[in-house]
């Protein structure tokens, strides 16, 4: 080899190991990137679980507080149901009583609009009797 060409050569191998250790800098830098991001990342989901945690504790408290509530006002309606079912019974035997009484009024009426119940007037008009204050002496 000539001198040259061993400069060349060395040359050439110094700006390959340049070459080199600027990308091993590049991907040290490139993979302390990916590590604080994927730490950020299970940071991030790490805080989800607790927020999730968190709400599903108060729905399982709001839960527990509704519930004793619920049951009693499902009681009531349950009462209320029964109470109305016997209320549109009696209604409805109502109404048959009522529609009852009403045939039987206009039946009546129909009778006493008939001459031969009706009560009798006399034919002659009673006057008081005039009486001489003789006539009865003893």
């Amino acid at each position: 080899m000539s001198p040259r060409n061993k400069f060349s050569n060395s040359s050439s191998e110094d700006m390959i190991d340049e070459k080199k250790r600027k990308r091993m800098i590049s991907n040290r830098e490139s993979a302390k990137r990916s590590r604080m991001k994927r730490e950020q990342h299970v940071k991030d989901l790490n805080d989800q679980i607790m927020y999730f945690m968190n709400k599903h504790s108060e729905m399982i408290h709001k839960i527990n507080e509704i519930t004793p509530l619920y049951e009693s006002t499902e009681s009531e309606n349950r009462i209320l149901r029964l109470q109305r079912e016997d209320l549109r019974k009696r209604l409805e035997s109502l109404d048959i009583v009522s529609r009852y009484m009403r045939e039987a009024n206009e039946s009546s009426m129909g009778i006493l609009q008939d001459p031969l119940f009706k009560p009798r007037k006399p034919h002659f008009q009673s006057q008081p009797t005039m009486t001489s204050a003789g006539i009865f002496q003893i």
